[in-house]
């Protein structure tokens, strides 16, 4: 009888059943028609380009323990994680050209479709703008490459085995896609905030071309190219900030530590999570384990004290040194008790859940699901903000800063008002304003002149990269801008000692402090900080987490671009194609 039932059923519903799938594409003029389609096809690309702080237990590049998230100066480290070091036989998730081709594809078939040229130019735009985004990441990581605008079939071995192209040639054509992108995506479709519009589109080009045009710059040294690249970085932020459609919030660090960032008017793109349905685990790296990876004393350092003036500036009589935790924090831009525990320092042996450097990190950490499950274990449940208005005005002062330097703007000081000024005018914030005062800043009538600046950077593009790296700490783009400047030594940790230093430590004096303050019902030692290695020899100084400078990480000028995989050199060899590789690679 059940046998019977369900023949019957099956009998009854064969075209119901036959139907194709909704949630499956069929490569169909019919399919390509329909604007729902294009939608679905696109935002199956999403996690590709927008992945905020991805899902489960894999780990985001925000903060720390993956190399674009350590590949720099922010974090000191119990072990240092090292610039790749022979080239490997095979890098599949680096050189790469899957998600290209599905990119190509939507553009080919949208372009062919018969919609409406409103929707065909819309929807050609969004292809054209994940086809910039994933070219992007190519040249920044191997500088020249194949250029394809169009899906490549198996059987077509030219193409396949197409010879790099130069980085210029390729990055033209990354702006003319941009442009396009900017000029024909719609001013909005679908959810705000979550889908791709014509602001996300301005917004990562001023980060695509800041990028570039400083590489070209620092880089290329092809002054032409920067220009030109600069230019329209500058240009986009510039439509952002003068459409006034976007404001900042009155509390930063509640941007990276909202349950919702829905209807936040700081944020033009953001990843939506939610309990049981897609859920996160950085929150509980900044909240129940311990740290191998924590704050150095180069990032803390970058903070100004509270009367806009660096630390080390001899003028600034408001910083009141770094021998004891609380008179160093003291006075400080408040950016920085949005990123560490302002409570203490957590030394390793002392406390459970402690940081290697002294300093704990918890930018990330919301502190009313801190005992509940939205912030523990790999369901946390606070939103990403992938794309905010504060980056795109800090993209828009460096860009117009740099093109003060080749003689191709001049500034102003309402570039500054707009820009950083605005930034620090928010109620969570709080510092004084920048002046411009010919080629340097000055904060209260007094110039700022930091000790520690390098020699060859400009003083206001030195304080515009302190405030940008305040500003968008631990955010994943610390890597590549040390690259694009031209200072991938900052990372090397012989070269920058600072970025192998933590917390000052006095150890009678914390265990005096400790005993008096937490009242232990057993009383801290001095051997109980024994494990805790300092810089020099004694009780005090500075923690230093690797003590073997063979175990650090160093630099070479290779490092700046990765090293093209060896079985693809291989490959193309049996086409009798010539790929090259990359200076300094095998």
């Amino acid at each position: 009888l059940s046998i019977l039932l369900i023949a019957l059923f099956m009998l009854g519903c064969e075209d119901f059943l036959t139907r194709n799938p909704l949630d499956t594409i069929s490569d169909t003029p019919e399919f390509w028609n329909n604007e729902d389609n294009l939608r679905t096809y696109t935002v199956g690309l999403y996690d590709q380009y927008f992945e905020g702080w991805r899902s489960g237990w894999s780990r985001t590049d925000w903060f720390a323990e993956t190399n674009i998230a350590d590949w720099n100066d922010d974090n000191a480290q119990r072990a240092a994680t090292f610039f790749t070091k022979v080239t490997p036989a095979t890098d599949a998730t680096n050189w790469n050209f899957v998600n290209l081709r599905r990119v190509n594809i939507l553009v080919d078939r949208a372009q062919k479709s018969g919609l409406p040229d409103e929707a065909k130019n819309h929807w050609v735009g969004i292809g054209r703008f994940l086809r910039a985004l994933e070219y992007f990441k190519l040249v920044s990581k191997y500088g020249d490459v194949p250029w394809f605008d169009a899906p490549i079939e198996s059987t077509d071995m030219e193409m396949l085995y197409k010879e790099r192209q130069p980085r210029a040639t390729v990055m033209d054509f990354v702006a003319e896609d941009l442009e396009f992108a900017c000029n024909n995506i719609r001013l909005s479709d679908g959810a705000a905030g979550l889908t791709i519009n014509r602001d996300v589109a301005l917004a990562y080009t001023s980060r695509v071309m800041l990028f570039e045009g400083t590489w070209q710059k620092y880089m290329e040294n092809n002054t032409a190219n920067a220009t030109k690249y600069l230019n329209i970085a500058k240009d986009a932020a510039s439509k952002i900030i003068s459409d006034g459609k976007y404001s900042l919030i009155k509390d930063y660090k509640s941007l990276t530590t909202s349950i919702s960032l829905k209807g936040n008017p700081e944020i033009i793109l953001y990843r939506e999570y939610e309990e049981s349905i897609l859920m996160h685990s950085l929150m509980a790296f900044q909240n129940t384990e311990f740290q191998g990876s924590s704050p150095s004393r180069s990032l803390i350092d970058t903070y100004l004290s509270k009367n806009g003036l660096p630390i080390g500036q001899e003028e600034n009589d408001q910083f009141k040194g770094d021998k004891w935790f609380y008179d160093e924090i003291a006075d400080r831009d408040p950016r920085l008790y949005a990123i560490i525990d302002t409570t203490g320092l957590r030394l390793e042996g002392i406390a459970t859940v402690y940081a290697v450097s002294g300093y704990y990190a918890n930018r990330f950490v919301n502190e009313t699901l801190i005992d509940k499950p939205g912030g523990k274990s790999s369901t946390n449940i606070t939103d990403a903000p992938v794309m905010k208005l504060n980056e795109v005005l800090m993209n828009y002062i460096e860009a117009a800063a740099e093109l003060s330097t080749m003689g191709a703007y001049t500034l102003k000081q309402s570039d500054f008002d707009i820009t950083i000024n605005t930034l620090r005018d928010r109620t969570s914030t709080s510092m004084p304003h920048v002046m411009l005062a010919g080629n340097n800043l000055s904060v209260g009538g007094t110039i700022v002149n930091d000790p520690l600046r390098d020699a060859d950077v400009p003083s206001i593009i030195w304080e515009i990269r302190r405030e940008r790296r305040t500003e968008l700490a631990y955010e994943g783009i610390r890597f590549n801008d040390i690259r694009r400047w031209g200072k991938l030594d900052y990372a090397d940790m012989i070269l920058n000692p600072r970025l192998n230093m933590g917390a000052w430590l006095d150890k009678p004096r914390y265990v005096t402090w400790y005993n008096e303050n937490k009242k232990p019902s057993i009383p801290l030692t001095l051997e109980d900080l024994d494990g805790i290695l300092l810089d020099r020899a004694g009780n005090e100084g500075y923690i230093k987490p690797i003590q073997d400078p063979s175990f650090m990480r160093t630099y070479s000028e290779k490092d700046y671009l990765y090293p093209i995989p060896a079985d693809q050199i291989t490959l193309y060899k049996t086409k009798d194609v010539t790929l090259t590789q990359n200076p300094g690679w095998n």
